[in-house]
């Protein structure tokens, strides 16, 4: 899906054009007008990414550490144009840890986990098996393959999607696109990498009512069940929301119409507190561009928003986050209007949406294909994919201070 979509991005390029003036945001009864923030947060770019040596096209989002370094991955450049894991100091100061290479993965496209002791885990799209990589890479730049996926005709994982989470033990959980059950290329699985490396399938998915093709990050909670969203699948094949047990039992929570409430989840899934589960689709919706939903713990589901493609964007493919008042914060891929620039959106918990920023294609970038990242300060942090109008830049991260 997110390679469907890069392509799409690329072909944009020749007949890209700024936006005229927005369309006026029209509204279902169910949902709030896209407002103005009343004071205007700053935008500022922290570092452009110039292709070689340090990375190119960040599709995912950013991570901090607890002295304000910021670490991401960018799906291409760096020394062999197949990708990097990058560092930015608190003075934006920007060091390559890793660059990937076709002999031990390329495009990495999912956002990174970090131990206490300094190593990132990621995951890349392709690699040495043809269908993508599980990596580690330590704090002094070494790389460690921990499990290489594989294509073919076969019926194992393959085609990682949206990164890694870890439990207390140091076992690993994601998902993958392909692979599994059906006919190939496969309907999806969802996978575990225990601390000695062994890797095990937990799930595989059966392209029905369980859905079809998982797009993470996954979410775990206290009790060990993990959660996620399926692009496809379920009836009438829109995507499904499900719980996976420790025990390994799958529950739907919520099949998606393609309507109203939306379809196509993408971008994982957040998990607060109290055990309340917010996402949001690409597509559905009262206008086709896409929603932010949410499902209690006693599994009532309930649209939060519906995108109109004017003003507030459209295509929302990023995980969202939260702030203490339990306002929701993220991204869309398209807009204002249906170019493709993209937008940071606030959603309070009266359901108004303002959007924070609205990227041009110029310094500030376009395209944020990951959510966000909001600090103790309440600053938020990501990436934009492509600055359309500058030369030599390609995608940036940025910081946001509403």
């Amino acid at each position: 899906m997110k390679n469907l979509f890069l392509t799409t991005v690329v072909l944009a390029l020749s007949t890209f054009s700024i936006a005229q003036q927005p369309s006026t945001n029209q509204h279902s009864s169910a949902d709030v007008d896209a407002a103005q923030p009343a004071t205007t947060p700053t935008f500022t770019v922290l570092h452009e990414f110039k292709g070689s040596p340090d990375g190119a096209f960040p599709m995912a989002g950013v991570i901090q550490d607890t002295a304000g370094n910021i670490y991401g991955t960018t799906s291409g450049g760096g020394a062999a144009g197949e990708g990097t894991v990058y560092k930015l100091n608190t003075s934006g100061d920007e060091r390559v840890l890793f660059s990937f290479s076709t002999a031990n993965g390329s495009l990495p496209s999912s956002g990174l986990l970090r131990d206490n002791a300094g190593n990132f885990y990621g995951t890349a799209m392709e690699g040495p098996g043809g269908a993508g990589v599980l990596f580690r890479v330590s704090s002094d730049g070494t790389e460690e393959v921990l499990h290489a996926f594989q294509g073919g005709q076969g019926t194992e994982a393959a085609v990682p999607a949206g990164g890694v989470i870890s439990d207390g033990a140091g076992n690993l959980f994601g998902a993958t696109l392909l692979g599994g059950l059906g006919p190939f290329p496969g309907f999806g699985t969802l996978y575990r990498v225990d601390p000695t490396g062994k890797f095990s399938v937990l799930y595989k998915f059966q392209g029905k009512s369980d859905g079809a093709e998982p797009s993470g990050p996954l979410v775990r909670d206290a009790k060990g069940n993990l959660y996620g969203v399926a692009l496809l699948g379920g009836d009438p094949g829109k995507g499904t929301v499900f719980k996976l047990s420790a025990t390994g039992t799958l529950t739907v929570l919520h099949t998606f119409s393609g309507i109203a409430d939306g379809s196509a989840p993408q971008g994982g899934l957040l998990l607060d507190k109290v055990g309340t589960l917010y996402g949001s689709t690409s597509q559905g919706g009262d206008s086709g561009n896409g929603t932010l939903f949410q499902i209690k713990k006693n599994g009532r589901f309930k649209r939060l928003y519906s995108f109109t493609g004017g003003p507030d964007g459209a295509l929302p493919n990023g995980g969202l986050v939260q702030d203490p008042s339990g306002n929701l914060y993220g991204t869309t891929q398209i807009g204002p209007g249906q170019d493709f620039l993209g937008t940071v959106f606030q959603l309070s918990r009266a359901r108004v949406l303002t959007v924070l920023h609205s990227f041009t294609g110029d310094a500030d970038g376009a395209v944020p294909f990951a959510g966000l990242f909001r600090d103790n300060a309440g600053n938020l942090y990501g990436t934009a994919f492509k600055n359309f109008l500058v030369d030599q830049q390609e995608g940036n991260v940025f910081k946001i201070m509403p």
